[in-house]
């Protein structure tokens, strides 16, 4: 008898405890477009949002970088070529009065023409190798794009089919719950089928079915979750502006 009494209080606080757990986590199941046009408008609108990531922007820079180097680089070639000069005192005083010693200073004009000739070979190739890194960091932008665009789209199907497997087990949970309830209640109005045993059973495939929700609903919020990473924003916020 006490065994019996000590099964029905389990039978009720576990029907409890499961009845508040049958509730689906809005959060998670997010109601996202079925057919193919919206569908394609989601993940455009993914893919927009992972490509603002800040290290494409970083690249956006240091391509803009490139640009002040060549420039600068381009501007050394003014540099390449000093000039230089000086006068004596005798030419500048032409009316002095030592004309003898007058004849003595030459040349009277002194000017020079400076030019580093490896400065025609460093200062191209520094304009060529400037341009070359915009070229390199374009590329870049382009290929990690690329990776991003795929990130995003993969786990964007990693979510959606998370979802899907959530969805799918919910109905299957639900009958493992009425499959359970219905043993309780003829447990407790004292029917021959009903053993103890007959009621574990069915709480031990119930208590099964709510592991694989659990589960599931782990798997549903990480993916949720590395899709935000992406995309820099909740998918409640991408789902209202769509």
């Amino acid at each position: 008898m006490k065994k019996v009494c000590f099964v029905l209080l389990l039978s009720v606080c576990v029907g409890s405890l499961a009845h508040a757990q049958q509730k689906k986590d809005t959060s998670i199941l997010l109601a996202l477009p079925a057919d193919a046009p919206n569908v394609a408008r989601l993940k455009v609108r993914l893919v927009e949002l992972a490509l603002a990531n800040p290290a494409l922007q970083e690249l956006d820079l240091r391509q803009e970088l490139t640009k002040y180097e060549a420039n600068r680089a381009k501007a050394a070639l003014l540099d390449m070529v000093t000039a230089a000069g000086n006068l004596n005192e005798f030419t500048i005083n032409r009316n002095g009065t030592n004309t003898g010693n007058n004849n003595l200073l030459y040349p009277r004009y002194n000017f020079g023409i400076l030019v580093p000739l490896g400065r025609f070979v460093s200062v191209p190739a520094e304009v060529k190798i400037a341009k070359t890194n915009k070229k390199i960091f374009a590329k870049q932008k382009e290929r990690e794009g690329l990776e991003i665009k795929a990130a995003v789209l993969r786990a964007y199907e990693e979510y959606s089919a998370n979802k899907q497997m959530l969805e799918l087990h919910l109905p299957l949970l639900e009958d493992a719950y009425t499959n359970y309830k219905t043993t309780e209640a003829k447990f407790s109005k004292g029917e021959t089928e009903a053993t103890v045993e007959a009621l574990n059973a069915s709480y031990r495939i119930y208590n099964t079915e709510m592991v694989r929700k659990i589960t599931l609903e782990r798997d549903l919020r990480e993916s949720k979750l590395t899709l935000e990473g992406i995309i820099g924003t909740t998918m409640e916020d991408v789902l209202m502006k769509l």
